[in-house]
């Protein structure tokens, strides 16, 4: 044991000289052959403990992280090795700027991060009633008119955030109506929210989405207009003469099939006793309507001009 701890002591001074000059060469190699270099990886910004019940957006998607190792080591680094994230816990609605934390491998050094903090916007996700506004499109059956549309639904409910519920002008549903139909169906009508300028707002659920609604046909109306004659009954007093009969409105617009309106030339009014009168006056009555003809306002007003002989 003596010889050999004789042989550890003899010119232990030099022998230290020796290893550390060793040791110094071995680095001067390494950073000659494998210097320390700087390199920047472009990764996304990924949020952590986002709220579930909020859409949450950020003023940029990613960053570039620049980091310094060994040429070697870099090299041999991945994108897909380097995080970077934010943690939105406890964050209330609003904006947010937030710093940008990074995950990086061992023998790496981050030398920057760009931009090193990411605004955060959190939108919290609401609902709201709504009426439905239906829209017709498409022409009915040659020979038919519609004579109503009724939803299934008249109300809905919109989800989405806040910011952008808040903008919801109306609901909109729109109603194809079928060209070849042989009666009454039952067509399906999706559904979309629209701002105040008519546009689409994609970002907004309509819940929900597909209602029902039935399209009722009737029989297309034609019209036509003709004239109104008053039919008088009886005869004025003795020395007075009916000297002129004016009605208001003199013509009026009728509606119904063709094939009808071709046989009305005139519609005549009810009955108007005239007898023992000897003043002017007026009467309201109502027009003869054939069957299957109709009018806006089925009374008119007659007046009686009566004079002395």
């Amino acid at each position: 044991m003596n010889s050999l701890k004789g042989i550890f002591l003899h010119n232990l001074t030099t022998k230290i000289v020796m290893l550390v000059a060793a040791f110094a060469l071995w680095i001067f190699v390494m950073n000659d052959q494998n210097p320390p270099t700087e390199s920047a990886f472009s990764v996304p910004v990924v949020t952590l403990n986002a709220p579930s019940e909020a859409r949450v957006t950020q003023d940029t998607e990613g960053v570039k992280v620049k980091l310094r190792a060994p040429r070697s080591v870099l090299a041999e680094t991945r994108t897909e090795e380097i995080k970077a994230f934010v943690d939105l816990a406890g964050l209330d609605p609003g904006t947010h700027p937030l710093h940008v934390q990074t995950v990086i491998p061992h023998g790496l050094e981050v030398v920057s991060v760009m931009p090193d903090m990411v605004t955060f916007t959190i939108d919290p996700i609401i609902q709201r009633r709504m009426a439905v506004r239906l829209v017709r499109t498409g022409e009915p059956p040659p020979g038919r008119t519609v004579a109503g549309i009724e939803p299934d639904a008249r109300m809905v409910t919109v989800v989405g955030p806040q910011s952008v519920i808040n903008t919801v002008s109306e609901v909109v549903g729109e109603v194809a109506v079928p060209s070849e139909a042989s009666g009454d169906v039952d067509v399906d009508v999706s559904l979309y929210p629209t701002n105040e300028e008519g546009y689409a707002l994609e970002t907004v659920r309509v819940v929900p989405k597909l209602i029902s609604a039935h399209v009722s046909f009737a029989r297309s109306l034609s019209r036509k207009v003709v004239d109104v004659k008053p039919t008088i009954e009886g005869s004025v007093a003795p020395g007075y003469t009916l000297a002129d009969i004016r009605v208001e409105p003199a013509r009026v617009e009728l509606a119904g099939a063709s094939n009808v309106l071709d046989t009305v030339t005139a519609l005549s009014t009810e009955a108007i006793p005239v007898v023992g009168l000897t003043d002017s006056t007026d009467r309201t009555v109502a027009l003869i309507l054939p069957e299957g003809v109709t009018v806006t306002n089925k009374m008119v007003t007659v007046r009686l001009i009566i004079k002395k002989q």
